[in-house]
């Protein structure tokens, strides 16, 4: 609604009403007095709503997706409704993976979601491979003898082509539909601001094309540091690739108006980088869902089988988090057998396939169970509170330095003691911040293995409801603390560019 229309439908009716501006027999001066102040409250509630401010949030991944970043994503819509922020997200219309509907109910009522199409840039490659098999090639190597010289230059052609057309990253597709689609709701109704997240890498394109085309402030946010884009369809020694990342990056940081990151020690490496000033920077945390845990609370704890130890992990582990604890773990299951009769280790997610070679080919593979996905996240937190110790593993030198796992901040919440694979870092500050476990060296397997083996034998199982060893450090990690923050950088961006 627009400004001049509200106030033409309240003053008219209220100036006309002699019971607020003009005296009258039938009335006391309280009386009028009452009236006239709620007539002027009303006004004042008006003007607020006509101040209260838009943000376009543009971000690939969102509800009821479910990813590693959709809780965020929604607790960040939701709470800067509720300072003063109108929000419209933007998001792609795609039927893929798996969905948690549940988060659909967090979202505030004013929010509005628009959903647009994307090209699917990496849709060649199935059709592309099963024709080139067909015809021959790229058939797997036998008796030990090198790929044939066509299978090579195959592969070779196809990291060269990935390279290319993968540029900043797969969902490059969606840039042009992401785009569209914000210039057309920006000239609908202008935006105060544009809030982009990543990964993955579109969402910070349509922010910096915004901010280049209309003007918008941007507050650009990195939920993981900007990795160089390695794999096996991206060879790694391509220097132009790796250039061209680093050129991208770093515009991205010069252009935004403010850069959002997870942790202090990454703002800190790229005001070093970039010769950028820290008033550029704002450190907003993942968090949890207090509501969550809340409902939780007179729930039993036995999501497990009973009369074990269970050592959980929940989520995906990604190949060389994980360090050499499983080997470690062997080794301390064959030192002391009645360990198989004590101890399970729960997988509850994806772990690599080499990690499930180690189990299926040692020891473990007698107290192993890998759960893989479970859809409904109240079950994921009654196994996590059913746990006795929960696992996290994040030992490669890049993620331990510079990110955060998601889940470690529900570990913190649910209370449980943490044993956390890592080096010195973000996961290493918060487990010993919060006094909540063990932070285990990734590399040193006999360093790990004592350290279970001390735990172990101290532990002393109890059926008391877990609670946070320091609940004043906990709690500020709540999704609603961390809301409100991004919602004060909005109000200092906008504020700051006009």
């Amino acid at each position: 609604m627009r400004p001049h229309s509200i106030f033409s439908k309240r003053l008219p009716q209220a100036l006309s009403e002699p019971a607020v501006l003009v005296a009258s027999e039938q009335r006391t001066n309280s009386d009028q007095s009452r009236s006239v102040a709620e007539f002027w409250t009303g006004v004042k509630e008006n003007r607020m709503m006509v101040k209260r401010r838009r943000v376009l949030i543009v971000s690939f991944d969102y509800p009821p997706l479910r990813t590693s970043a959709v809780h965020r994503m929604t607790a960040m819509t939701r709470f800067v409704a509720e300072h003063g922020w109108e929000p419209t997200v933007l998001t792609v219309d795609e039927d893929r993976g798996h969905f948690e509907p549940a988060l659909m109910q967090k979202l505030p009522p004013e929010a509005r979601i628009v959903r647009t199409p994307y090209l699917r840039i990496a849709g060649w490659e199935d059709s592309t491979a099963a024709a080139i098999k067909k015809a021959g090639m790229l058939q797997p190597s036998s008796n030990g003898r090198s790929p044939r010289r066509i299978d090579r230059w195959l592969r070779h052609a196809a990291a060269i082509l990935r390279s290319t057309l993968y540029f900043p990253d797969e969902t490059a597709g969606w840039v042009p539909f992401a785009l569209a689609e914000a210039l057309r709701l920006h000239m609908e109704r202008p935006f105060d601001v544009v809030y982009t997240t990543t990964p993955p890498r579109a969402a910070p394109l349509v922010g910096l094309l915004m901010k280049n085309l209309c003007r918008v402030p941007w507050v650009s946010e990195f939920m993981d540091p900007w990795y160089p884009q390695v794999g096996p369809w991206y060879p790694a020694h391509t220097r132009l690739r790796l250039w061209a990342d680093a050129r991208l990056h770093s515009h991205l940081m010069h252009s935004a108006d403010k850069v959002v990151v997870m942790m202090q020690g990454h703002a800190d490496e790229l005001m070093q980088q970039e010769g950028l000033p820290a008033e550029k920077f704002a450190v907003v945390r993942n968090g949890f869902w207090e509501e969550d845990f809340a409902a939780l609370e007179d729930t039993p704890t036995d999501a497990l089988p009973p009369g074990y130890i269970h050592l959980s992990h929940f989520g995906t582990v990604y190949r060389g988090n994980e360090g050499e604890f499983f080997e470690a773990l062997a080794d301390l299951v064959r030192e002391c057998p009645d360990l198989k009769s004590r101890l399970r280790l729960n997988i509850v997610g994806y772990p690599h396939e080499g990690i499930i070679r180690s189990i299926r080919g040692s020891v473990l593979n007698d107290i192993a169970e890998i759960r893989g996905f479970v859809e409904d996240r109240s079950q994921i937190l009654r196994m996590m509170r059913s746990s006795d110790f929960l696992m996290v593993f994040w030992g490669r030198p890049e993620h331990s330095r510079q990110a955060i796992a998601g889940k470690t901040y529900d570990y913190l919440r649910v209370g449980r003691p943490i044993l956390a694979v890592t080096r010195p870092g973000g996961v290493q500050q918060l487990v010993e911040g919060a006094e909540a476990g063990w932070v285990l060296p990734p590399d040193e397997p006999a360093r790990i293995k004592e350290m279970l083996r001390t735990i172990l034998s101290k532990y002393q199982k109890s059926n008391v409801p877990p609670r946070p060893r320091r609940p004043e450090f906990v709690a500020q990690f709540r999704w609603d603390c961390q809301g409100a923050k991004l919602a004060r950088i909005f109000d200092e961006t906008v504020a700051n560019v006009c």
